[in-house]
């Protein structure tokens, strides 16, 4: 559900954007595959009602590598996207994982996937919160400074202003 989430939001972010169809299909894609290594973490740990501890914590982590590994393997899915599913939660100030890259060594696709993310999972119910509404969600979006590109960012309001229902 939650992938199902992220494709619809970055197409809808493409579209604003402009991007050709190619270039929506390659987003559409990314967005689709970025969380397949999560099947390798247990569904205790997925499915979890309260925080996790450190150890389930550092298990959910596992995913992004996991992810590149099974979409890297696969001759039927292009390199980008088993780059996206290894750095989508990768931050601009180094602050993310699982490398610890930052700035420039981020490229676009993965920029603009890590912002659909977490717009996605803040907006949807999970086991352990309420959803948030769209416009509670952009301004946690804003609040973290240095952590995402601010000028896909100022783009995304569009995206989420579709998404409000006032």
């Amino acid at each position: 559900r939650h992938c199902s989430l992220v494709s619809a939001v970055a197409i809808l972010f493409a579209r604003g954007l402009g991007f050709s169809r190619g270039d929506q299909r390659r987003l559409f894609e990314a967005a689709h595959f970025h969380d397949v290594g999560k099947i390798h973490v247990p569904l205790a740990i997925l499915d979890k009602p309260g925080p996790l501890d450190q150890a389930e914590r550092a298990t959910m982590e596992t995913h992004a590598k996991a992810g590149y590994e099974i979409l890297a393997g696969s001759d039927a899915i292009a390199g980008e996207i088993a780059e996206v599913a290894r750095d989508h939660h990768e931050y601009l100030d180094g602050t993310g994982y699982p490398r610890g890259i930052g700035g420039c060594q981020i490229p676009d696709i993965v920029r603009i996937i890590t912002i659909c993310d977490i717009f996605a999972a803040l907006i949807e119910r999970r086991t352990y919160k309420e959803p948030r509404t769209a416009r509670d969600a952009y301004a946690i979006l804003q609040s973290m400074d240095g952590k995402l590109d601010a000028t896909l960012l100022r783009a995304f309001s569009y995206t989420v202003a579709s998404c409000s229902p006032d």
